[in-house]
């Protein structure tokens, strides 16, 4: 139901309220002085025929009706006969003709209801001269104005109610104008706490992960513990394990992004108290890897987004623009018209049009691929799988585009076995990660401090460095590697595109 139809089914109801209400007003108050004289019973009589006939009223009124113009008079005869009848305006029947103004001023608004009102005005008027009650009096003076003001408020209210329900889309457009606003202050202020959480140094699952292995140390002294996520993901260790002692496992979350904290006791097994307490001090790690998990999922939309648009722009826009050049090319020189110097110029430039056609739609497909986990997250990944008795390592990676997809990989593994490398071999105090990462391709280097090596030699046994080499040339990369004894070690990663 509209808010039209809503409030004229109430108007409509609150109308034949009015009228009963009047008429049995009248008709009890005009046997109150001297009972019911055969004038008051007449009187009721006729009223009941008025209240009767604006009955048939519709509302609103349609427009040109004379059904309703038919009604209004009716009902202001009737009303105007009751009180000539009864005292004129003095009459019990003067409340009457308020119920007929009433219903033609929600009816058709004040166009209507100042008619009706002089038009009752007029007629309880004839109708007191025609009884031969012709005197102005006080009651004629009051029941008249009376009138009137009824007249003027109910069409005032009809207008208002109109205007309201006539204008829906406004009133709604205004509403979700003020919604939307509201809406985009709470995502603003959201959006700013979350850039300060996600940007703190505080909060991240890596330094939770070794404050909860320090807090393990305290609750339960342990020869080695490790804290990892539950598809293996080293996030902070601590001592040599020894395998050969029993372990302790404390769990947490669910499968997703559950923890487990896998200690050595020191001595004796671990209490049930302490391992509450144990699971208590998992629980900062836990936020803290569902934070990254969100963050990383709301970063990752936003992304994933601006590059669909981009690559809808490449392949919608600019690559058939650049097609359309090669195809006059292809033209000009099927025309014959050139002579051998312009031939070859031409051949040339439709050369390079193709290369950059080509090179348009592998952009498409890289920016419509899968770009999840950079290179810079993986550094961060494997810098929880230092001890934190080990060695310190800083990332100072600049990446402002993730490796394509088709290289990702490779990268990846390269830049792992250098730094397990720099951790299992070189007995380094001091790992970096640095470089750079662009949609032209990237540099990064894997440096240590540890004992170093002679790269003129194969060390018997370890394939580590050819593996590495292998793999850079699956993707045309080039990978250089610099050590000297006791001078440590410099692994260097290059790849440009395409590839």
């Amino acid at each position: 139901m509209t808010g039209r139809q809503a409030w004229t089914r109430r108007l409509t109801i609150a109308s034949y309220a009015i009228h009963i209400f009047a008429l049995v007003t009248a008709v009890i108050a005009s046997g109150i002085p001297n009972g019911f004289d055969a004038s008051a019973i007449i009187g009721a009589a006729i009223a009941s025929v008025g209240v009767a006939v604006s009955f048939l009223a519709r509302l609103p009124f349609p427009t040109r009706s004379t059904r309703e113009v038919v009604v209004l008079a009716t009902s202001v005869s009737t009303y105007s006969i009751a009180c000539g009848l009864t005292g004129g305006f003095a009459s019990a029947f003067a409340i009457l003709p308020v119920a007929t103004i009433f219903l033609a001023a929600i009816g058709a608004g004040m166009t209507a209801a100042l008619p009706t009102a002089l038009l009752s005005i007029l007629g309880v008027t004839v109708a007191s001269m025609a009884g031969g009650d012709a005197e102005l009096t006080g009651s004629t003076i009051r029941i008249s104005a009376f009138y009137l003001l009824t007249a003027l408020a109910f069409g005032e209210v009809r207008r208002a109610l109109f205007e309201q329900t006539t204008n829906p889309d406004a009133v709604a457009a205004a509403d979700a104008s003020e919604t939307r606003l509201a809406s985009l202050e709470t995502t603003h202020e959201l959006l700013e706490g979350l850039v300060r959480v996600a940007t703190s140094p505080d909060i991240n699952a890596v330094a939770s992960a070794q404050d909860a292995i320090r807090d393990a140390q305290l609750i339960a002294p342990s020869d080695a513990a490790i804290l990892r996520t539950r598809n293996g993901t080293v996030l902070a260790r601590r001592g040599d394990p020894n395998t050969a002692t029993p372990t302790t496992v404390i769990m947490t979350g669910g499968e997703d992004l559950g923890i487990e904290l896998t200690l050595w006791p020191s001595s004796g097994a671990i209490t049930d108290d302490q391992r509450e307490m144990l699971a208590d001090a998992l629980t900062p790690v836990q936020l803290a890897i569902e934070n990254d998990e969100m963050v990383s999922t709301l970063a990752g939309v936003a992304v994933q987004r601006e590059r669909v648009r981009l690559a809808r722009e490449l392949h919608d826009d600019v690559a058939p623009s650049v097609a359309s050049v090669g195809l006059t090319l292809d033209m000009l020189i099927a025309s014959g018209q050139l002579d051998s110097e312009q031939q070859r110029n031409i051949e040339a430039t439709r050369t390079n049009v193709t290369r950059l056609v080509d090179r348009i739609r592998a952009q498409v497909q890289d920016l419509r691929a899968d770009r999840s986990g950079s290179l810079t997250e993986h550094a961060h990944s494997l810098v929880a799988e230092v001890d934190a008795d080990g060695p310190s390592v800083i990332v100072s990676l600049d990446e402002r585009v993730p490796p394509r997809p088709a290289v990702a990989d490779e990268l990846r593994s390269m830049i792992t076995e250098a730094f397990r490398n720099a951790i299992n071999h070189a007995e380094a105090t001091s790992i970096r990660i640095e470089g750079s990462i662009d949609e032209d391709g990237g540099s990064v280097r894997v440096i240590d401090n540890g004992r170093g090596f002679d790269t003129t030699t194969q060390p018997t046994g370890h394939f580590g460095i050819p593996g590495m080499q292998e793999r850079a040339g699956l993707i045309g990369a080039t990978i250089d590697v610099t050590s000297k004894i006791s001078d440590g070690t410099i692994v260097a990663i290059n790849w440009r595109y395409p590839v």
